[in-house]
């Protein structure tokens, strides 16, 4: 089963990936971005679901970043979804495989994008 790694801090948000997704995925969900890169690099996830906006000490730039740098994690396919407008162009040109704003998809076209990501990176 394919392993989605879920870092996002809205609640209502999580509880909507794991009824959509969890007969599909081996999912795990984080609350915060220490918690988030630490999943990431123990469990090597195949992919990543990332937020931008997290509480405590790294936010989803910082876990992008650091996920992208270490040889271990910097092939996992990241899609981001965010709130902030001006984070698009920044965290695709850091090396995310795909941002979108929140307001603007919805569970399905998250998981269509999702297996897109999966299908290209298994090439």
């Amino acid at each position: 089963m394919v392993k989605l790694l879920i870092i996002e801090d809205d609640m209502l948000l999580d509880e909507a990936y794991r009824r959509k997704y969890s007969e599909k995925y081996d999912m795990r969900i984080t609350t915060d971005g220490e918690g988030g890169l630490k999943a990431a690099r123990s469990w090597e996830p195949d992919l990543v679901l990332l937020d931008i906006y997290l509480p405590g000490k790294l936010d989803g730039i910082d876990v992008l970043r650091e996920l992208k740098k270490d040889p271990k994690t910097s092939r996992i396919p990241i899609l981001v979804i965010t709130n902030l407008p001006d984070a698009v162009e920044k965290v695709t040109a850091m090396g995310a495989d795909k941002c979108f704003m929140k307001t603007e998809v919805d569970l399905d076209l998250i998981e269509e994008t999702l297996d897109s990501l999966l299908e290209k990176s298994e090439r």
